[in-house]
């Protein structure tokens, strides 16, 4: 096996035959190029079928009783946010199907993975104590004149859906772990990702046992999750560097699953759509101020997207092969 730049170059062999979902290693035959047919016209369902549930789901599940518009208006809200929630939160699942079917995990940087395990647990907080603490809700109506917060049901559902599906992932990091021997550089980053991270899981537990002890004398609870959406952001800001960078490194985007991220852009675009929205039709666009985690995620999204389609359709993309005519080689996503 090869190494770029500090990093294996995946092959297609006799024994990863799920390395890529529209390759086959029976070169030639008639099943081979069934095979890979048929793993290709799977693969591309991700998207439209995630945008197909969220439209249905949006449009059975009754709208928000709290919602200051009209039926039609809180429909439409309704049918943006979990069209959002499906695009995202199925983001997760063709990389962990990939990493599955490769048995290997090459390709998808640890580093992104441990940040953004934190980073959602950070955000699953701040939605379900929005969302169900009452107390909470009084002390973010009080610093807002009344107004209630932005956050959904289907918020809460994915940020804590995310969590699930990233803690996998990195459960699967453990297990197929297959990464070449880190270069000094790439050494620094993981342990300062490490060292970071643990000290403010440290800090935030901490900060949590304080606000308990004193009954929110020190700390209201409000200004604790608030801290942690802020973190959130940041962890955003950074959290695709380390993936971004890999893929330039080895010029390739092998093992990086696209479908995730024209889900992941699919989602931040239409969460951030969502929220424009409300703030809109309720004429209260301290909606927006005061959930800038969602405002920012989304558009951290879109922004680190557009550069991996760039990366993937145009900087780095493969040859295609014919499987009858030519070598088999491992392409692009």
């Amino acid at each position: 096996m090869a190494q770029v730049n500090g990093y294996a170059d995946t092959q297609v062999s006799g024994t990863s035959e799920a390395s890529h979902p529209c390759v086959s290693v029976e070169a030639g035959s008639r099943g081979g190029d069934l095979s890979r047919a048929r793993r290709c016209w799977t693969n591309n369902l991700w998207v439209p079928l995630a945008l197909l549930v969220g439209i249905i789901v949006g449009l059975i599940i009754p709208a928000h009783s709290e919602f200051k518009g009209t039926a039609f208006e809180a429909k439409i809200s309704q049918v943006l946010g979990w069209t959002y929630f499906f695009a995202w939160s199925t983001s997760f699942y063709p990389q962990v199907v990939l990493n599955y079917q490769r048995r290997s995990v090459h390709g998808l940087s640890c580093d992104y993975q441990m940040l953004n395990a934190v980073g959602f647990a950070c955000y699953f907080i701040f939605n379900i104590m929005l969302f169900c603490s009452s107390a909470v809700q009084e002390e973010y109506a009080h610093a807002h004149n009344g107004s209630s917060s932005a956050v959904q049901l289907n918020d809460v559902v994915f940020a804590g859906h995310a969590f699930l599906l990233t803690s996998i992932t990195l459960c699967q990091i453990a297990v197929y772990y297959d990464y070449p021997p880190l270069k000094k550089e790439d050494l620094l980053l993981r342990r300062a990702v490490v060292i970071i991270l643990s000290v403010f899981i440290v800090v935030a537990v901490a900060i949590a046992v304080v606000i308990i002890a004193t009954k929110e004398g020190a700390l209201d609870w409000l200004t604790y999750i608030s801290i942690l959406a802020q973190a959130k952001v940041a962890i955003s800001v950074v959290k695709y560097c380390p993936q971004v960078w890999m893929n330039y490194k080895r010029k390739s985007t092998v093992g990086w699953n696209i479908h995730n991220v024209l889900l992941d852009f699919s989602g931040g675009a239409l969460s951030v759509a969502q929220l424009l929205y409300d703030a809109w039709v309720e004429n209260d666009w301290g909606k927006v101020s005061g959930d800038p985690a969602k405002l920012l995620l989304g558009n951290l999204s879109i922004f680190f997207d557009v550069i991996f389609m760039a990366q993937h359709y145009c900087l780095y993309r493969a040859p295609r092969h014919h499987p009858t005519t030519e070598p088999l080689s491992l392409s692009t996503l």
